[in-house]
């Protein structure tokens, strides 16, 4: 089955072996799986594949993106809501950190940057701190 109720949205697959997925699993997923919605911009397509869905399931979740390899997260668990609310957890995390790659590919040591505070951009001679935002405020104001 695909869902998807507009073209923004992520299209999501569902795939039975040895078993059928209800409609109320495949419910239950695509509302765990809104939680993926923020990386949109990225992802193209999610399957989600249920070997024996309703008896120790093993849910494998494939997340399909516009460049690169597809991410894939495996689990094996008691039920499959409570295997796709762990998978969703691992998929979040694995995109997480796809993104993190991306946003520090372009400027070397930007992560360290944004760790460290700020420092006075002025030269390195000047004995004196930076003023704050309220300090200069406080001085234009009284003339």
């Amino acid at each position: 089955m695909t869902d998807a109720p507009d073209d923004s949205a992520v299209t999501i697959e569902f795939k039975g072996r040895h078993d059928h997925i209800t409609e109320r699993m495949q419910a239950h997923a695509v509302k765990k799986l809104a939680r993926l919605a923020r990386y949109n911009d990225r992802l193209m397509r999610i399957e989600v594949v249920a070997d024996h869905a309703h008896k120790n399931p093993e849910v494998e979740l494939i997340a399909h993106q516009r460049r690169g390899a597809p991410l894939i997260a495996k689990d094996r668990g008691t039920s499959f809501a409570s295997t796709i609310d762990l998978l969703v957890d691992k998929m979040e995390a694995q995109l997480r950190k796809e993104k993190e790659k991306r946003k520090d590919h372009k400027v070397p040591g930007a992560k360290a940057a944004r760790a460290r505070p700020a420092t006075s951009r002025r030269a390195k001679g000047a004995s004196r701190e930076e003023e704050s935002y309220e300090e200069v405020v406080r001085k234009t104001l009284r003339g």
